[in-house]
């Protein structure tokens, strides 16, 4: 295993996968971490950097928002064995204090969109300022 992971660079998935398939049947993905990590080559990033002098790449932040940029989306619902049709779930998520409102809908009507909006208006307790989508065609 440590042969594998110090020359393929194999995530521990892979590394048990092999093991599995190839050496031993009962071999289990904590053990496998156990001796890599016994080995000091546990961490397949930093294997990576040693190996190859490889910065890790920054990790990107999300855009500070103030209050009232709210995000809205519709998601589909599956149809549950006592429905007759499916419904929709309409989520909105304010970006900076990550407040949540969720609502389900029988349809993706107008009509629809605006209550869901005037429940948005009631549950936030912000000044909504922009109104943020995918640009999805959704809403009929």
């Amino acid at each position: 295993m440590v042969e594998l992971r110090q020359t393929f660079l194999l995530s521990l998935d892979d590394l048990t996968h092999i093991a599995k398939e190839y050496i031993n049947e009962e071999a289990s993905r904590s053990g496998i971490h156990r001796c890599l990590v016994r080995h000091g080559i546990a961490n397949l990033n930093a294997l990576k950097q040693d190996l190859y002098a490889e910065e890790t790449p920054e990790k990107k932040r999300f855009k500070d928002y103030e209050p009232g940029y709210i995000h809205i989306d519709i998601k589909y619902l599956p149809r549950m064995p006592d429905e007759k049709e499916h419904q929709y779930l309409l989520v909105a998520i304010d970006r900076a204090s990550r407040v949540v409102c969720l609502g389900v809908y029988p349809d993706k009507s107008a009509a629809s969109a605006a209550d869901f909006l005037r429940k948005v208006e009631q549950r936030f307790p912000i000044i909504l300022k922009y109104v943020l989508t995918d640009n999805g065609k959704r809403i009929h």
